[in-house]
């Protein structure tokens, strides 16, 4: 009992005491000086001029807290635009450091701040140099770090020891926001509500952020682990982590970096996006605002590669590519020297789904006006539905070179595929240089580009040898295809790709196609000619099980006006030659062709034949021939009969009318 009174004595001594000292502290500290310290930390570290307009509001529970709001960080000599103008900046003390006189901050934290930046690749640098060559404490440890690892070799493992250790502490940034200028399109751009904490315990220590932001009105996550960040800012190398999270992609990086001139980065780095076409216009590559994006479920994305970059080249070696669906593996480069970035590189598909690759990398945006913006277009979110756009072609330079074991155009199934694509001088190409499909071979090439009055225009080319017609058609979607055979088809065709009607409207071109030794699937000649000789009219419709086989088929026709024009049909059979000319229009169906069927007169039997009595002829007495001019005569030859016609009706629904 006698030993605890003082004890209790002595606690309620203490307690009095440091009541008595939080009392005091409103007296002890005196807030210009903290206003003034605050400005010379700020400035000792960063090498920036800093302004505090208004003084300190002081609060001492639950921490002891100085709040000054209206604080602007400047270039020095520069007083037209802040690097940095805050609302207002909180600093946690330590009350122990504050009752001997020393003002320390354990905390910094900066409220509604604006961080304005030219361009955040190049001014990064800048602003290290400029943390460099301050007078502060940041500044000599820099300056200290660069001397050593410039001195520092492979084998030397004690340089980093000789780093000079001082505390940084803990930097808050809640509600703030950057502003900065996108390289060669000069367009402002802003990451809002800024809430991050920077963690630094001591200069050579390993420091983290996290935090969350917003960008193009997605919010973003952010990770970063920089293990040696005081190297980092002495332009030297440091090993680093960082996840980026948003509803548009994913993205890691664990590699080393510098930040010095000329920024250096390589190690492994990861992307995934459930839809590429709109991360890529989230993250700004189309250098046009006012684009909406098109909803699309059809181009979710992944890669996985080993980076190695500087700021005008990326290099992606080992690639692990996944684009809906379809893996591939290859190498690539991206080259920003120029005025649009330029991308080269090689991918191999196991599986590839030529359309859905094509239109992915080409048909990422589409522009639309501010009343169509108010609409809903089902499939697509703030855009009507368009075939192909090509207003992204202008905005970088594409060169991949594509190989699949097997792949797909639509319907059609192709084996050892050998492609290209590129984008250059405002046009796409896709070039497939040699495919096997259909029984036979294929090459093709389609090219996107725009008119100069901004219309956009597409070109296709095709020529295939020893295809199955059958199969052809069946992969254009006729399903019950009316020739078999193998031949060989040419196609060279342009048009307006803004819709299917449009397409056809505009379509001018050539078709041309030879079959040899195939059949008509359906066609019956001898009710064909029966009805010609017969009937006025009648529906020409297709017969199960019958067929007209055929030595060889030709076609020419021309595309234009929304018209197809057959030049030359000609069917030549056993029983006769089928040959058709005429026009098809594209957009209504209908059919406008003359034909003529001829077929040749079978030889008459000779009229004076004797009957076999089955009795022995005697020969007929010969007659010594009188000596005569020797005349010679062809042989008499039957006169072939014409049968012609006119067809009208649907493609699906013909009608045959003769004619004389």
């Amino acid at each position: 009992m006698k030993l605890i009174r003082p004890v209790l004595a002595v606690i309620v001594i203490l307690a009095v005491l440091f009541v008595g000292a939080l009392a005091a502290l409103p007296y002890i500290v005196s807030t210009d000086s903290i206003r003034l310290h605050l400005a010379q930390n700020i400035s000792a570290w960063t090498g920036y001029s800093v302004e505090i307009r208004q003084p300190p509001r002081m609060s001492f529970f639950p921490v002891f807290r100085a709040s000054l709001s209206d604080v602007t960080v400047s270039k020095m000599g520069d007083t037209n635009t802040p690097f940095m103008a805050a609302e207002r900046i909180e600093v946690e003390m330590s009350p122990l450091d504050a009752l001997f006189g020393r003002v320390a901050f354990t905390e910094t934290r900066l409220i509604n701040a604006h961080f304005a930046l030219s361009e955040p690749v190049e001014d990064l640098p800048q602003f290290v140099n400029t943390l460099a060559s301050s007078s502060g404490r940041l500044g000599l440890a820099i300056r200290q770090a660069r001397n050593v690892t410039a001195r520092k070799t492979d084998s030397d493992q004690q340089s980093d020891k000789q780093l000079q250790t001082m505390p940084f502490g803990r930097l808050v940034l809640e509600n703030s926001s950057i502003g900065f200028t996108t390289r060669n399109t000069e367009r402002q751009e802003q990451i809002s509500k800024i809430n991050a904490s920077i963690d630094w315990p001591q200069t050579t220590s390993a420091a983290t952020v996290k935090g969350k932001a917003v960008w193009h009105d997605e919010t973003v996550d952010y990770n970063l682990n920089v293990a040696q960040p005081l190297l980092l800012l002495a332009r030297g190398m440091s090993q680093m982590s960082a996840q980026i999270t948003s509803k548009p992609l994913t993205i890691s990086f664990d590699g080393r970096s510098n930040i010095s001139e000329n920024i250096f980065t390589e190690g492994a780095f990861s992307l995934s996006s459930p839809s590429l076409s709109e991360s890529l216009h989230w993250v700004g590559l189309s250098s046009d605002a006012s684009y909406s994006l098109r909803a699309t479920a059809d181009d979710a994305f992944s890669i996985e590669t080993n980076v190695s970059a500087t700021p005008l080249r990326i290099k992606l070696s080992d690639i692990v590519l996944n684009l809906n669906n379809m893996p591939a593996k290859g190498a690539a480069e991206i080259g920003f020297g120029k005025q649009r970035p330029v991308v080269t590189g090689t991918l191999a598909f196991q599986t590839l789904n030529a359309v859905s690759f094509f239109h992915t990398v080409t048909t990422l945006v589409t522009k639309v006006s501010e009343d169509e913006e108010a609409k809903n277009y089902g499939g697509y979110r703030y855009a009507p539905p368009r075939m192909i756009d090509t207003r992204l072609l202008n905005s970088a330079d594409l060169d991949i070179r594509l190989s699949a074991q097997n792949a797909s155009i639509g319907a059609a199934q192709m084996t050892g595929l050998a492609a290209a694509l590129q984008i250059r001088d405002g046009q796409a190409i896709f070039d497939i240089g040699d495919a096997k499909a259909f029984k036979g071979s294929i090459q093709t090439s389609i090219k996107l580009s725009q008119t100069e009055d901004g219309q956009d225009n597409i070109g296709v080319r095709l020529n295939a040898a020893n295809i199955d017609s059958a199969a052809f058609l069946t992969a254009l979607g006729l399903n019950d295809p009316i020739l078999s055979g193998q031949g060989n088809l040419s196609v060279t065709a342009e048009t307006s790709p803004q819709s299917l009607q449009s397409m056809l409207r505009n379509a001018r071109g050539q078709i041309s196609f030879t079959l040899n030794n195939g059949r008509m699937l359906g066609f019956d000649l001898n009710d064909f000619i029966a009805k010609m000789k017969s009937e006025g009219f009648f529906a020409l419709q297709r017969r199960d099980k019958v067929s007209l086989d055929f030595k060889r088929l030709d076609v020419k026709a021309s595309l234009g006006d929304g018209v197809a024009t057959l030049e030359t049909t000609k069917a030549e059979t056993m029983q006769g030659a089928l040959s058709l000319t005429g026009i098809i229009p594209l957009t209504d169906r209908s059919l406008a062709l003359s034909g003529t069927l001829t077929l040749p007169q079978p030889a008459k039997e000779a009229a004076d034949t004797p009957a076999d009595s089955g009795e022995a002829t005697p020969p007929a007495p010969v007659a010594t021939p009188e000596t005569t001019e020797l005349t010679v005569t062809e042989p008499l030859v039957p006169p072939a009969e014409n049968l012609h016609f006119f067809v009208g009706g649907s493609w699906d629904r013909p009608f045959i009318s003769p004619s004389k």
